[in-house]
């Protein structure tokens, strides 16, 4: 059996679903039950929601979340709509909570009407029973938590794939083979997510014939307390390390590294890479030559699908490289334009859900080439190689990302390797 995983940029929805673990465990999690979407005719308008933390402790991540629906939506209708149906959207803010996210659900759905969701949250999970007793499809970054593998959330559809925190994908290794690396190193968080990836790195290296030099899984959230740490990792020998841990972690541990003169082939961040980080002085300073997993292709790869996708951002303001939230909406955007064009005219809830599972090989455009998405697996990681198994990268150089060579690369799961994390 092939598997795939979601290499580094598994390290980037760890960096955001570690900051959720907590409360996406409070969620009352599927009911089991689907209305599996509506049989009525969507009207010549159809309606999206999006669902975003616009307040709340994780709003600093998804404030720009519109920006991203904004622009597909505006650049389908520029072309004249799909299949004869122009676009519009409204947007509920979940206030970072799992409550939060339930009524922003309910709003849009008994308020609004609307005929699916387009999710960019933290927090989505806890809109996800509701959405499901409703019929409503929601499409979405499937970062937030388990939900997205879950078969009974028939309504769901991961627009860059979903993830098996268990298996380890060989593109890692090969990555860090590639740019020079002989001692490789991962630094993570003690939870579902950001855990498991950092061992899926360490283990990527050693089946590609690099050596384990060290492992971390059990640093506190957010420390920035990580002397200890990089001194352990001088010790080791390291000359390559991928942190699934968010900024201020990830700065600080190779700040102290870069004081006591480890040179680092690699030096891989999963959050960070975006406009948000090039507006803050100070952030530009210390990231300085550091890696960053993106999205996708990064907009600075200048290929026909980050031109397209540059050309869409700019039309609603965004002339910088996008930020997270607005990559995640705008290609969760692009894939619900992706079913609804192999729906047909007589678009309904049901027909778009059954059109869209039968989608096999979803690109956004091409912004995930030369990877794919096949919305048919909840667990993508069954499904093989694609776009749940890409490594997408820049490297930031003064104000600018300059994608990383070698990159995209595309790897499948080692066979008979894994992290040790529950399966989903």
């Amino acid at each position: 059996m092939r598997t795939r995983t979601r290499h580094i940029r598994i390290a980037m929805a760890a960096a955001v679903a570690l900051l959720t673990a907590a409360v996406a465990a409070c969620s009352s999690g599927s009911s089991g039950t689907s209305a599996a979407g509506g049989t009525a005719a969507a009207p010549s308008t159809i309606k999206l929601g999006l669902i975003a933390d616009l307040t709340g402790p994780f709003s600093s991540s998804f404030t720009t979340s519109e920006k991203g629906i904004e622009a597909y939506v505006d650049m389908v209708n520029a072309a004249g709509g799909i299949n004869g149906h122009k676009l519009s959207y409204v947007v509920a803010d979940t206030t970072s909570t799992i409550t939060g996210a339930q009524t922003a659900a309910q709003e849009l759905v008994q308020r609004d009407g609307v005929f699916a969701v387009v999710d960019d949250s933290a927090a989505f999970s806890g809109a996800e029973t509701y959405l499901l007793q409703q019929g409503i499809p929601a499409v979405g970054g499937a970062f937030d938590g388990p939900e997205w593998n879950d078969p009974k959330n028939t309504n769901l559809f991961a627009s860059t794939g979903v993830t098996d925190y268990n298996s380890v994908n060989a593109a890692v290794g090969k990555f860090m083979k590639a740019q020079g690396v002989t001692v490789c190193g991962a630094v993570g968080y003690p939870n579902a997510t950001a855990g498991p990836s950092a061992v899926a790195v360490v283990k990527s290296c050693t089946a590609d014939g690099l050596k384990d030099g060290y492992l971390n899984t059990q640093v506190p959230v957010g420390s920035t307390d990580v002397g200890a740490i990089a001194l352990a990792i001088q010790k080791a020998g390291v000359n390559g390390i991928v942190l699934p841990v968010v900024v201020s972690t990830g700065f600080a541990l190779l700040g102290a590294l870069k004081q006591l003169g480890v040179k680092l082939k690699v030096a891989m961040l999963s959050t960070g890479y975006g406009g948000d980080l090039l507006a803050s002085s100070a952030a530009v300073e210390a990231g300085q030559g550091y890696m960053f997993s993106s999205v996708g292709q990064p907009i600075e790869a200048n290929t026909a699908a980050t031109q397209k996708m540059a050309a869409a951002l700019a039309k609603v303001g965004v002339t910088t490289t996008p930020t997270f939230a607005e990559q995640e909406s705008y290609i969760a955007t692009a894939a619900v334009a992706a079913g609804l064009q192999a729906a047909g005219a007589n678009v309904t809830q049901k027909s778009f859900e059954t059109a869209l599972r039968g989608v096999h090989n979803f690109n956004a455009d091409g912004l995930l080439s030369p990877g794919e998405v096949n919305f048919s697996n909840y667990n993508q990681d069954a499904g093989g190689a694609g776009a749940a198994g890409c490594i997408f990268a820049a490297t930031l150089q003064g104000k600018k990302f300059i994608p990383v060579t070698g990159t995209p690369l595309c790897g499948q799961a080692v066979p008979g390797l894994t992290t040790g994390a529950a399966s989903s």
